[in-house]
Parts: structure tokens; sequence; C-alpha cells
């Protein structure tokens, strides 16, 4: 009770603020109340005491819930634009609903052209690029990125995009809020926060090679700056206190260990009807067998659970679809398209039918344009290799097999799905020899 009386004056502080009326500051505190769990209430007051922000509560902690909340008080009326994974674009709705029931929301679907009225927009991380310029049109109150990791590559097309959009709506409008949520720890690693820091216009997001120099221990290599490493990050703690508020299930102690949400299905009229009949004739007549009959009790058991299985598997195979459809979306797995290539020096040990060698070269690694998945642009990586192998011949005839290991050298304008370090793998190759000069 008491850390959400706290909670909630918080929240009355922040909503008096907006208001200006105390009655209905205080009335608004209690109702924020309903539903929410002390933390969340706690959340909602920080998101409402600045314009811009950062949520990073660990996953679980409800942080759609928080967003929803505090930005019908924060901008009421909207219209507010969800950028998000795919796989969350439904549950972004569902909570929109159970916030405010009678919200019109609209989730934008594939790249066809749509109209983005609605008080809140709904729309993927992956086709924000094809709908961009419909986006650019309208006035917006407030933006959300959620799962703001996404954004990490600061030199990457979906965070140009996602600059744009904010430097635009924010022209636009000089009040607009905008909340990036992300349930990944994000200071062990400072430089995936410059850009977040950049939407939430912090200071520290002013210049990338002034924070890295400071908070990612950035060294000039070979091959330009080296920003993968982390320095003085209790300071950058300090920093962040004013714009980020990261909680972790350890600290949120009133929440319960789980949760479970059902989900209604529709099947098709009638499903099931003709199997549950049976079963209830059976129990029916099971009520009607005297102790004299002939019938024997296991076989009848037997029959009825038969029967019950039966219709469970009916009302199961008329859920397969909706549940298809509900898993494709959480999972959302898809692969880039790529292409590997390379040109080898080898050298042989010797003459013979079995020929030990050694191997080395250089090549590349091509990441095709496919938007689904983040990759936005057609993109080429350095690989190098070195390995061995053996080759056996049989006259002009002859097999070959060997082993490489090969290095694929990253970037900082990599996709994200890639990532920005160096990636390492082996390779085991086989192949037919035919050898003109024996």
């Amino acid at each position: 009770m008491a850390d959400t009386l706290d909670s909630q004056a918080a929240a009355f502080a922040q909503l008096l603020k907006l208001t200006g009326d105390p009655d209905a500051a205080f009335r608004s505190a209690v109702a924020l109340a309903d539903g929410l769990f002390p933390h969340q209430i706690e959340g909602v007051a920080f998101l409402l005491g600045r314009r811009r922000a950062i949520l990073a509560d660990d996953m679980g902690l409800g942080k759609t819930r928080q967003a929803v909340v505090s930005l019908r008080h924060l901008t009421p009326g909207g219209p507010r634009l969800i950028v998000c994974p795919a796989s969350v674009k439904r549950n972004w709705a569902r909570e929109i609903a159970v916030v405010s029931a009678d919200a019109a929301v609209l989730v934008i679907e594939g790249t066809a052209p749509a109209a983005p009225a609605a008080e809140w927009v709904v729309i993927n991380y992956d086709i924000l690029g094809r709908h961009l310029d419909a986006l650019l049109r309208v006035r917006w109150q407030a933006l959300v990125f959620d799962e703001a990791h996404y954004l990490k590559n600061h030199t990457s097309a979906r965070c140009k995009l996602a600059r744009q959009l904010t430097a635009a709506a924010a022209a636009a409008q000089p009040t607009l809020a905008v909340q990036l949520l992300t349930g990944t720890p994000l200071t062990s690693r400072p430089r995936d926060l410059f850009v977040l820091l950049q939407l939430a216009a912090h200071p520290l997001g002013r210049s990338f090679l002034a924070f890295a120099k400071r908070y990612c221990a950035a060294e000039k290599g070979e091959y330009g700056w080296k920003t993968g490493g982390a320095s003085n990050i209790e300071e950058l703690t300090v920093q962040l206190h004013g714009v980020m508020l990261r909680r972790s299930k350890d600290q949120v102690l009133a929440l319960p260990p789980k949760l479970r949400t059902w989900l209604p299905v529709e099947v098709p009229k009638g499903t099931g009807v003709r199997d549950m009949r049976k079963v209830v004739d059976l129990l029916i007549g099971e009520e009607k067998i005297t102790s004299s009959s002939a019938i024997d009790e296991r076989v009848l058991r037997g029959r009825l659970l038969h029967a019950v299985t039966v219709a469970r598997q009916t009302l199961a195979a008329a859920k397969v679809k909706s549940t298809i459809d509900f898993v494709t979306g959480a999972v959302d797995v898809k692969t880039p398209h790529f292409l590997s290539y390379s040109g080898n020096v080898v050298v042989s040990a010797g003459h013979g039918s079995v020929v030990p060698y050694a191997t080395a070269g250089v090549g590349g690694l091509s990441l095709f344009e496919r938007a689904e998945v983040g990759v936005n642009d057609t993109t080429t990586f350095l690989t190098t290799n070195v390995g061995g192998g053996v080759k056996w011949y049989a006259g002009r005839w002859g097999l070959r097999g060997d082993y490489r290991f090969i290095a694929v050298q990253s970037k900082d304008d990599a996709p994200a799905i890639f990532g920005q370090e160096t990636r390492y793998g082996h390779r085991i190759y086989g192949g037919v020899i035919l050898n003109v000069a024996r």
C-alpha cells in the first residue's frame, strides 16, 4: 500500500503540472492505480514529467501499458505513432483497447498505401520506409519507438528513418512527446545508447565521436575507430538519470511470479457439437447401467475417453489457423538473403595419388536488400579465410576436401541483424577434380 501511495503521489505531482487543477490531478492520479502495479504508476509519473524519455524496464514489467497510459495524459486526442517490431503490433492494439476501449487504432500492414488517420497508428520497423512520405504529412503529437535497441546502429538506414521522422514531427509540433522503450540493458555497451540519446534530444547525443571517446573507450584502429568498449560507466549512469528509467524484476517486489493471458479464438459454428453430443450420450448411458448389466464398465470408460479425446482434437484443429497466425507474428522468424564468394591460393605439398595442401584467400559476403529483416540496402563485407585439405587422384579425376577458418570484417553501418562485430566461422568444402595436366 505504501508503494502505491508513493507512486500515486509522484503521478499527482506530474499531473498537476499538466493541468494546474488540483482536484482533476488528484482524480487522475487515483484512477491510474486501477489495473496498474506500483512500479507502473511510478513509470507513468516518470514519463509524464518529461516530453522525451527512455523507459528501459526488464521485459515483462509492462512498458507498453505505461506508455499508453502516460500518452493519454500527455497528448490528449493524439494522433500518436507507435513504431515497433512486427511481432508486437497486435499486442499494442490490445493494450490500447484495454486502456481506452473507444480509441481509434490503425495497424498498418504490408506496403500498400495507407492513410495514417487515427488516434493511434501502429507500424513496424520493416515497412517504415515504404510509408514514410505519408507519415511525414501527419502532425504527430507523440512518437513511440518500441524495442528501441533495434536502432542501436547509428549509421543504419533504419536509424536514419527514425531520426528523419522525429525531426520532421518536432518541427511541426514543438511539444512533441518521444518515448523509447527497450528491455535490453544498454550501459554495458554504451555505443548502442547513442541513437536513443539522439532521439531523446539529450546533450550526449550531439556527437558520436565525442560520446565514443568518453564512454566507449574509443581507439583509432587500422580500419577506423573501434567503439565496442565501455568507459566511465558510473558517470554515464548519472548522466542518464534525468532521461532514462530502468527497473529489474528483482527490484519490483509487488509483481506476481507469473501472469497468464487467455486469448479467445473464434471457431466455425457447430465445431465439435457432434463429438460432444456423443460424449454426453455415453455419460447418460453410463448412469443407466445397472450392476447386473453385461456391459463391461472398462469398455464403456474406454469409449468415453476416446470420445472426449476426439472432441478435444476437433476443437484443437479448428484453432490451428489462429494459433499459427499468432505464433508467426510473435516469433517473426526471417532470414536475410546473402552471397559469399572468395578467391584462394592453393599450395600443394608434393605429387601422387594423395596430395595435402594449404589454402588462403580473400573475398566478400554480400547481404542483399530485404526490408522485412532490417536490411534496407545491399551491403558487402570483406572476408578472409585460411585452411587446408587433401586431394585424392585416380587418373585425371579426383576428389578434394578441406577445412577453412573464415573471418567476416563488419563495419559501423552494418545492418542490425548482422551486428558490428567481426564474425568468425568454420566451413568444410568438398568437390570433384578434373586434372587436364595428367
